[in-house]
């Protein structure tokens, strides 16, 4: 962006939001200043960080702060806002909310449609308008997965459009906020399993097969099996490859350390 510049009193908001990004709060999908800190950054009146299956059509969570009260739900389920999809799904203006693509973006419905066009939209009217100016909107994406995106939706009822400055604080802020989330979501996976199951995991993601798994763990191949039937129940996962992906991310490098996990002796591992 051309001709962006730095106040200290701006330098030291985007600070802040970066410091608190680092806070260990496993209980939310982001520590809790960071959603308060993002809303006086952008002088907004709503924030809501999600998880969103737009294949489904519904947020797999939802954490929202407005000035007075923050909000976290996790039990989200498909269903909870078909009318939402529904309004969705009936615009030929729907690219903001189901992308083409699923690359990381920040943009506004704005960059799609006239003011005009925005507030005549059906999902407009009944899922965003408040009050009788223009509701504004801006929006973060990052992929989750096939068809899954976290995005951080910022609302402000009157007033300026978010201006391009606002959207490029918040492409800088969008890496810190996913990787929050992630840290945080690992925490959260590793407190589902037994210490038996996530020493388990630790040997799948470094490529064991059952036989050496079960010859490392002393059990049988039998219960290695039924061992992962358990652990993809408790992470809602169907494979070996999603399971190794949700509790260790996409680049599969992360250790033990930090997250609860064991440390497992691999120099003691069969290879036969």
């Amino acid at each position: 962006m051309t001709g962006y510049s730095l106040g200290d009193r701006h330098l030291n908001a985007l600070r802040d939001i970066v410091a608190a990004t680092t806070i260990n709060d496993a209980a939310m999908a982001l520590p809790a200043p960071v959603l308060e800190n993002l809303r006086a950054l952008f002088d907004c009146d709503y924030v809501i960080f999600e998880g969103v299956d737009y294949g489904v059509g519904y947020s797999y969570f939802s954490q929202g702060r407005d000035i007075d009260t923050e909000r976290f739900r996790v039990d989200c389920q498909p269903g909870d806002k078909d009318a939402f999809w529904t309004l969705v799904r009936s615009t030929p203006l729907s690219q903001p909310w189901i992308p083409d693509d699923e690359s990381a973006t920040v943009i506004t419905p704005l960059d799609f449609m006239s003011v005009r066009q925005w507030r005549s939209l059906p999902v407009y009217v009944d899922a965003f308008r408040t009050g009788p100016t223009t509701t504004h909107q801006l929006m973060g994406n990052v992929p989750d997965g096939s068809r899954r995106q976290l995005r951080l939706l910022c609302f402000r009822h009157s007033g300026r459009a978010f201006t391009e400055r606002e959207r490029f604080d918040l492409q800088l802020l969008m890496p810190h906020l996913e990787s929050a989330y992630r840290r945080g979501q690992r925490q959260r996976v590793v407190a589902k399993l037994t210490e038996r199951q996530a020493c388990l995991m630790v040997l799948l993601r470094d490529g064991l097969t059952n036989h050496q798994i079960a010859r490392r763990m002393h059990v049988s191949e039998g219960t290695v099996r039924t061992h992962l039937n358990n652990i993809f129940a408790r992470l809602n996962v169907g494979s070996r490859t999603e399971a190794a992906t949700h509790l260790f991310g996409h680049g599969g490098q992360l250790t033990g350390t930090g997250l609860g996990l064991p440390v497992v002796d691999r120099q003691a591992i069969p290879h036969n």
